[in-house]
């Protein structure tokens, strides 16, 4: 039997740029009425006027990248390889941005794993997620639940796309050595950091995990737990408590701009014996916020560090940091460390700032971990900000945000972004979502009325479900205990097994 058989539509994310898909915008009339074409088309087998609809329709297709996932979606799912694999030979996006890129060298590698030529050609699929990969990384509006699809088909490649050999009974197996399973691991890991919520790359990582455990081969060590911070040597014993906490002259507070729940802050905050506050002055922080137009929302997050910085208790040790001024580590406003300066200065300092410039918010993030005391106690980095890093580090915020949680520090984020249609809302909660999840942090969400919620209605849309197949110890090198190998035929389940299309239609 051939592949196309098994699997049509195999790795079908069926993936949208809002990636929830009962958030995506629908189809306009226009390009309703092509995709009705392309499928009258696609069932009567005319391939050739499909292809001639998506030459004719070029720009069309290039701005509506709806249209062009719907109208794969439908060939993959009906079993139409072959007029898929024409129709992308169109490639509508070779000028495009790095979503629709990303779409397509996606839907590329879908087609190879389908082709005729079946396992052999998974190499090629492979090369084609690897480029999925890189466009999404460029992105400034990359989707995680996509990005950790991707690289969980990523880390199913890295296993099957790999040596072939026969058994004992001269049938066909794939061998998998230890470097295959290394390189697999890390793209699982990195699929749980972009969602952790991924339950298939869940299960792939404790497979081989599993595998490397009961041969007492060496795991892969966690590439995030080994950049492990120095921390301050900060005397704490020797500190006049007193002098660090004195509040007796502070800034006058405008306590009607604090969210009016602001107690849900406080209670966690109240946990931790050191916070660093990271407070973004990027220029967007000047725009005002939905409840009053002649507030800013720099201002209410400037009000609430310094309500906060007010409130701790005195064995609480704060330290600051701002986002904004220029893409670099050199020009933070403020750069306070744990027990640097007395709460009363740290207060004078943040309500003398203005915002101004863009978000380099990973690379200050990650100077944070050098902001803390060596001491073993609870430490949390709270973020107030309202979007994302514009400083081209975007992608590499999970990265930063599971470093610290490694390395015992915290993070929650105070979020001026309102849940909304739009693709950069959708994706800065997808970012704050693996930011806070290693950690177990908060993310707390103003409300159109200047409330407070601790919950958002954001969840990472997954619909890739590559599971590995059962791997055996190689029969061929009994004495390498490192080798293990599966059948060829049982690289792919049924398409049923891995896509589910009844839940992206629900989606």
């Amino acid at each position: 039997m051939r592949t196309t058989d098994l699997v049509a539509g195999c790795l079908l994310l069926l993936y949208s740029i809002g990636s929830v898909q009962a958030q995506k915008a629908p189809l306009d009339s226009a390009s309703q009425v092509l995709l009705n074409e392309i499928k009258s088309h696609a069932i009567k087998k005319r391939k050739k006027e499909v292809v001639e609809l998506f030459k004719d329709h070029y720009l069309a297709i290039r701005y509506d990248i709806n249209l062009f996932h719907e109208a794969l979606s439908f060939l993959l799912e009906n079993n139409y390889l072959e007029i898929a694999n024409d129709v992308l030979l169109t490639n509508p996006f070779l000028m495009s941005q790095h979503n629709e890129q990303a779409l397509f060298h996606y839907y590329l590698g879908v087609c190879q794993m389908l082709d005729d030529r079946g396992w052999p050609n998974y190499k090629q699929a492979e090369k084609s997620l690897n480029r999925a990969a890189i466009e999404l990384r460029r992105s400034y509006l990359p989707d995680y639940g996509f990005f950790s699809d991707v690289e969980n088909a990523r880390g199913y490649l890295s296993i099957t796309a790999r040596g072939l050999s026969t058994d004992d009974d001269k049938d066909l197996v794939c061998i998998v050595r230890y470097e295959f399973i290394s390189m697999a691991i890390n793209h699982f890991r990195e699929a749980l950091i972009y969602n952790p919520e991924n339950e298939i790359a869940e299960r792939n990582l404790d497979t081989l995990l599993n595998k490397l455990d009961m041969l007492g081969l060496p795991i892969p060590p966690f590439p995030y737990a080994t950049n492990q911070i120095s921390g301050l040597s900060i005397a704490f014993d020797s500190l006049n408590i007193d002098s660090l906490h004195n509040t007796s002259n502070l800034p006058v507070l405008d306590y009607t701009l604090l969210p009016n729940n602001y107690q849900l802050i406080l209670d966690e905050l109240s946990q931790y014996d050191e916070i660093i506050l990271c407070l973004d002055l990027s220029g967007s922080m000047d725009d005002p916020v939905g409840w009053g137009p002649e507030t800013s929302k720099f201002s209410v997050a400037q009000q609430l560090a310094l309500f906060i910085c007010l409130q701790m208790r005195a064995n609480v040790f704060i330290g600051a940091i701002s986002v904004g001024q220029n893409c670099d580590e050199e020009s933070a406003v403020l750069n306070y460390p744990v027990a640097s300066v007395s709460r009363q200065e740290l207060m004078m300092q943040v309500d003398a700032i203005r915002p101004y410039g863009p978000t380099p918010l990973n690379k200050r993030l990650r100077m944070t971990k050098e902001m803390f005391s060596i001491r073993t106690n609870r430490k949390l980095v709270f973020l107030l900000s309202d979007g994302m890093d514009t400083c081209h580090e975007i992608n590499e915020l999970c990265a930063t945000a599971a470093m610290l949680a490694s390395n015992g520090i915290d993070l929650s984020v105070f979020s001026f972004i309102y849940e909304s249609l739009d693709p950069e809302s959708r994706t800065a909660y997808s970012v704050y979502n693996c930011m806070t999840n290693p950690s177990e942090g908060k993310i707390y969400k103003i409300t159109a009325d200047g409330g407070l919620k601790d919950k958002i209605e954001y969840e990472p849309f997954s619909n890739n479900i590559l599971q590995l197949p059962r791997m055996d110890t190689s029969e061929l090198w009994a004495n390498n205990q490192g080798l293990f190998q599966f059948p060829i035929e049982g690289v792919i389940p049924p398409v049923r097994e891995i896509i589910d299309f009844e839940k992206e239609r629900k989606e």
